[in-house]
């Protein structure tokens, strides 16, 4: 090991990468998106040889759940987290969030303490999170090196947003600012991924290093952008507990078709204009390349995906995400799309996208992105090998 920390530092990466390291992973528990692409960057660490225990819970596990069946050196496990609560309209209610969140927020101590043992116990080398609140404060009680990866940082550290903001948007973008400073601390990296790249304000905080990627775009979309088709359909998505809200406006619109991925497909009441599916990460990659258009609520990674494969986006926002918002808003000034909020959607906005698909169509072609996944690989694989030069030895396969 004395041999290895004298080598300069691309061949002392070059030793670490036949090492094997143990990774503690912990998601976000709000959305697929976090499951999506979690799931990019875990399978390819697990292809290198590396072992990941993932935690997390709510819409995240089953997907990951599913997607991860077979595959070797990796393991699941449920991880007690915090969700949004809606009111009857679909917006997001601060009170019941607070309320339906408390019990969580109370243990935080013991959960944070949990970590600590399991990062004992199993004796990991490196920790990564995804807007998860837990384990940075596990790791940072460990001295476990760890990076944070998301994009809602860049609330923070982003230039000029507040430019953007209208009135109304105040109270979310206050308390949205203060649930990223407060819950989620930072480690050696705070990694920003998003299609519409944030100038910063600052590149360190503290000994923090903030860095800004493009989106992190799955594989099964990145092997799609050269088979990419225009049919005659719309795909739709939103959170499960949404659907109630969207899929009576989309019944109106008689002279357009949907194909709607929803969590209970044969639950739905059947209609002329919608087929609903069940959430298939492979389908829905497939479906998104041959759609005309995306009507979806505000997440990064739909978003960046639609944008990657040139597909207009009607975007709506769930009301007090002012995250979402500010995605819609960078949608519409960049001329490929509109948005409106989910619990203000109206027919006539969803036509009036629809019809204006040409133009946007036309600024997309002049927009390229980067998938950020290699850059993301480069920066978790040297932080592994920093990682695992302060081992008293390290691990091979």
């Amino acid at each position: 090991m004395k041999k290895l920390l004298k080598k300069p530092l691309f061949l002392r990466f070059i030793c670490c990468v036949i090492f094997v390291a143990k990774i503690l992973y912990s998601m976000a528990q709000d959305g697929r998106g976090h499951a999506s692409r979690g799931y990019e960057i875990i399978r390819r660490l697990a292809k290198q040889g590396h072992k990941i225990m993932v935690l997390t819970g709510g819409d995240t596990y089953e997907p990951l759940e599913n997607a991860m069946q077979g595959m070797k050196n990796v393991s699941l496990r449920r991880l007690p987290g915090l969700r949004f609560a809606y009111n009857k309209k679909g917006e997001v209610d601060y009170a019941k969030t607070a309320a339906s969140n408390f019990e969580t927020i109370l243990a935080g101590d013991v959960i944070v303490k949990k970590l600590k043992k399991l990062i004992d116990e199993y004796g990991f080398d490196f920790a990564i999170t995804d807007f998860e609140p837990f384990l940075p404060r596990a790791a940072k009680s460990k001295k476990l090196s760890f990076i944070t990866f998301d994009n809602q940082h860049k609330i923070i550290f982003g230039k000029k947003i507040a430019k953007k903001m209208k009135i109304k948007h105040i109270p979310s973008y206050l308390v949205t600012s203060q649930v990223v400073r407060s819950f989620h601390p930072l480690g050696r990296k705070c990694i920003i991924a998003s299609v519409f790249k944030p100038e910063l304000r600052k590149k360190k905080v503290g000994k923090t290093e903030i860095i800004v990627v493009g989106p992190l775009i799955r594989r099964e979309v990145e092997e799609l952008r050269k088979k990419v088709v225009k049919k005659d359909f719309v795909l739709v998505y939103v959170k499960p507990v949404l659907e109630k809200v969207i899929i009576p406006k989309l019944r109106s619109i008689k002279e357009h078709k949907f194909i709607m991925y929803v969590h209970d497909p044969e639950k739905k009441k059947k209609s002329k204009n919608i087929v609903y599916k069940k959430h298939s990460a492979q389908k829905f990659a497939e479906d998104l390349a041959r759609c005309k258009a995306v009507v979806a609520s505000a997440g990064e990674l739909l978003m960046a995906e639609a944008i990657y494969l040139g597909k207009p986006i009607f975007l709506m926002p769930e009301g007090g995400t002012f995250e979402q918002t500010l995605n819609g808003y960078s949608v519409k000034e960049a001329g490929i799309g509109d948005y409106e909020e989910i619990t203000k959607v109206k027919k006539e906005d969803i036509n009036h996208f629809l019809s204006n698909i040409n133009k946007y169509e036309h600024k997309l072609r002049k927009i390229r992105i980067t998938n950020g996944i290699r850059t993301v690989m480069h920066i978790i694989n040297s932080e592994l090998a920093k990682a695992m030069q302060k081992k008293p030895g390290c691990r091979k396969e």
